[in-house]
């Protein structure tokens, strides 16, 4: 007996792949009945199973082991049937009555995906059963499979492009959750596919409201990410078109750097940082400049503006961060003077000699009081 069984089991294991698959079923459950093989596992059904652990023991009972050995994309049709029955009730007290539990386990093991889907739901949308199928081998929350079959029943043409999306890999929790909040078109499932999780979208959709006053992404720029551009890169190009204030300096010589993408080009040609103060520019905080000149280099400047007491030159540079000459300052100092622009400093900086003296005074002072009580 040992050695024909083991002749048996090696000439299986050397010959797996040229087995056919019904052959080895076969062959697997006469192995069963010598090995120490039981009806129930709770393990595995709980793995398997999660939240719906409860209302498949309720079904099948000591059979349980069935939906285990089930093959996985028929064992998640059987978790959608569970799911709809759960939801309507069924496995409330007093439970299931012998005789229906009986036809269900049967219709179980019997009919077709979509016959079943139709018993539990009413209907079967076309593409609901292999997408339920393309869900990996453990059950998913119970909503998930209502939601998912919600939407197909609304919207059927969705099948195709969401099984596509998929890309051979399983339908993900998160591609369904993103529909809720994406068009339920194929460019919104192409467009919710660039998407690792609901809150990334989120995230991405907080600034994007704010920067184009749009509450939902525009047809051109699903379009760009569904093509392959990245969610950030879209919204950073979004942030960068935004026009900065209009210029308060408007003389010959003078150019105004009107946007973000100006301001990042600027600054990747003189090789400085101006490319981080972009919300600085768009809160009219400062104003970036430059100043052409026939026979002397260019120069990139910035105004800052100072509450009642207007607009002063704080930074003024050459290529590659350089200080410009003294000559080129005042000559720059002098043109900006000209158009009421100050160029000495800000009038915080000026006060600072005195509100350090008064604030040491105020300081004595209040010490004194301290003192003396």
């Amino acid at each position: 007996m040992h050695d024909v069984l083991s002749r048996r089991i090696t000439k299986l294991i050397a010959a797996t792949d040229a087995v056919s698959p019904a052959v080895l079923k076969s062959e697997l459950l006469d192995l069963a009945k010598l090995c120490q093989v039981v009806p129930g596992n709770g393990f595995l059904l709980r793995t398997l199973c999660g939240q719906l652990e409860g209302a498949v023991t309720a079904i099948f009972g000591p059979l349980a082991l069935l939906l285990v050995m089930t093959e996985p994309s028929r064992r998640q049709v059987y978790f959608a049937v569970v799911a709809r029955l759960e939801a309507n009730g069924a496995f409330k007290a007093p439970g299931l009555d012998e005789g229906w539990r009986a036809d269900l386990l049967t219709r179980l093991v019997i009919s077709r995906n979509e016959d079943l889907i139709a018993y539990a739901y009413g209907n079967c949308p076309a593409g609901f059963p292999r997408l339920v199928g393309r869900l990996g081998d453990c059950a998913r929350q119970p909503a998930l499979y209502l939601e998912l079959f919600g939407l197909l029943t609304v919207y059927p043409d969705l099948a195709r492009s969401l099984l596509a999306a998929c890309q051979g890999r399983p339908l993900t929790d998160e591609l369904i959750k993103l529909m809720r909040e994406l068009p339920p078109t194929p460019l919104g499932v192409r467009v919710a596919a660039r998407f690792e999780a609901v809150e990334d979208y989120h995230k991405l959709m907080r600034p994007y409201q704010a920067i184009t006053m749009s509450q939902q992404l525009t047809e051109v720029h699903m379009q760009r990410i569904a093509k392959g551009e990245a969610p950030g890169n879209l919204l950073e190009g979004l942030y960068l078109d935004l026009p900065f204030p209009a210029p308060v300096l408007n003389a010959p010589g003078f150019t105004h750097i009107v946007d973000g993408h100006a301001l990042v080009r600027t600054s990747r040609e003189f090789s400085n940082c101006l490319a981080g103060y972009v919300a600085e520019a768009l809160n009219n905080e400062r104003q970036y400049y430059l100043w052409h000149q026939s026979e002397a280099p260019e120069v990139v400047f910035a105004i800052n503006r100072e509450g009642p007491f207007g607009w002063y030159l704080s930074e003024a540079k050459l290529v590659d961060n350089a200080r410009l000459p003294r000559k080129l300052r005042q000559k720059l100092n002098d043109k900006l003077g000209g158009h009421g622009i100050r160029t000495d400093a800000s009038v915080e900086m000026m006060m600072e000699p005195y509100r350090n003296d008064r604030n040491n005074f105020m300081l004595d002072e209040f010490l004194d009081l301290e003192e003396a009580a």
